[in-house]
């Protein structure tokens, strides 16, 4: 099967995630690049017309070809860009519990809700 690429404009609908109902320009007006650099780096169906690259700041330095994916190349460009990365950890270092005791403070916070 050869994977279909999806080339999305201002006026497409992402069609994916929590904001599918929303056009990439209201993501744009939105300020949150951030949803669309990271399908263009994770997706491999997913790419944008040239200049909403260039306004995501998606330079041919930090392009990759499609169809594919790349983390790799997606944290360098965070990295680069000044982005913050709240999470890097993957699967089981999300799950981890805090290991040892807690205090009675902590218990008692937990207890009526806090």
């Amino acid at each position: 099967m050869i994977p279909t690429l999806r080339i999305l404009t201002r006026k497409s609908k992402l069609r994916f995630g929590k904001k599918k109902e929303l056009t990439v320009q209201k993501i744009l007006d939105l300020r949150q690049p951030l949803i669309l650099i990271s399908a263009y780096y994770k997706l491999t169906s997913i790419n944008f017309t040239e200049d909403i690259l260039i306004e995501l700041k998606i330079t041919k330095d930090y392009r990759i070809e499609k169809p594919s994916s790349n983390k790799d190349e997606y944290y360098r460009f965070l990295n680069e860009n000044g982005y913050e990365i709240k999470n890097m950890g993957v699967g089981s270092d999300i799950m981890k519990k805090r290991t040892g005791a807690f205090s009675k403070s902590q218990l008692q916070g937990f207890n009526h809700g806090r």
